[in-house]
């Protein structure tokens, strides 16, 4: 009997992308930019990656060179490393641990903020988060985001971080950074589908994207349906009218979080996806 590892097991595989070509230095497919533009759509911690050509030719199977190609980092294939010829243009796809793809909704929470830099550096530890907001954090999150209390997304501040991930949470350290303070961080964290399956609203869809986008916005919902929405929700769900998880449409949300809602911006002549969305509540608004 033989005893198989994760990534053999594990048949929980992301889309195709292709955000970059080989124009300019190469083709570069990076886990962190990648994270960065489809947060919701890529695990953190890939157990695998698989690259091919787009017109689906298997990279071993060219002459290129890669720089890189393994899924903590993603893929680089660079023009100069190769022999009078420029790369093949790549896409990229993950595995992921099959805890991924077994959320048929996405649970979010509202975006946490427990620490501040002014000490030894910012640090959001599951465990501290669950300490400041009891009821409104899971034990164990699928999934992690982080940005600046100002909205700039972790992977573009250039600070350098001791931990970045589901099983501690994140930790920024001053220290570490040259010559400079850590911003100040807030993380969003998505659950487990159970987590979500407490106090529950019913599915509300309020605007559809034939102008600007579909927006279902928290304060929006409060107005026109005051006694069905919490003031305070711990968690949001949205997917569209067809049943489809938002983080599976491919479409980039402006918004998507339990303290303002849901908001997806039609931009470069693709219009969203029509959603809907439902929030998690304390007990004490389904209880009281």
């Amino acid at each position: 009997m033989f005893t198989c590892t994760e990534q053999f097991c594990s048949e929980c595989r992301t889309r195709w992308f292709s955000h970059d070509d080989p124009t300019g230095n190469g083709d570069y497919e990076v886990l962190s930019d990648l994270l960065n533009i489809y947060p919701r759509e890529i695990c953190p911690q890939p157990i695998a990656i698989e690259v091919q050509t787009i017109s689906g030719e298997p990279a071993s199977n060219t002459s290129d060179t890669f720089l890189n190609y393994d899924a903590t980092y993603g893929f680089a294939c660079v023009n100069a490393d190769q022999r009078g010829k420029s790369c093949e243009d790549y896409k990229v796809r993950f595995t992921c641990p099959k805890e991924f793809c077994q959320v048929s909704e996405q649970c979010r929470t509202q975006w946490l903020n427990s620490d501040d830099p002014s000490e030894e550096g910012d640090v959001e530890s599951i465990l501290q988060l669950m300490k400041t907001f009891p009821g409104q954090v899971c034990k164990n999150p699928i999934g992690i985001e982080a940005m600046t209390t100002r909205g700039i997304s972790a992977h573009y501040t250039g600070d350098t971080y001791l931990s970045y991930d589901v099983a501690f949470g994140f930790a920024c350290i001053n220290e570490k950074q040259k010559s400079k303070q850590c911003e100040d961080y807030q993380v969003i964290l998505t659950c487990p589908s159970d987590f979500c399956q407490g106090c529950r609203t019913r599915w509300f869809d309020e605007d559809d994207p034939t102008d600007k986008g579909d927006y279902e916005t928290l304060l929006q919902l409060q107005m026109l349906y005051p006694t069905e929405v919490c003031t305070q929700p711990v968690a949001i769900e949205a997917m569209t009218l067809s049943g489809v998880p938002a983080h599976r449409t491919g479409d980039v949300f402006q918004v998507y979080d339990a303290t303002q809602g849901f908001a997806c911006v039609n931009t470069g002549g693709k219009r969203c996806q029509d959603y809907k969305v439902r929030f998690t509540c304390p007990l004490t608004f389904c209880t009281g």
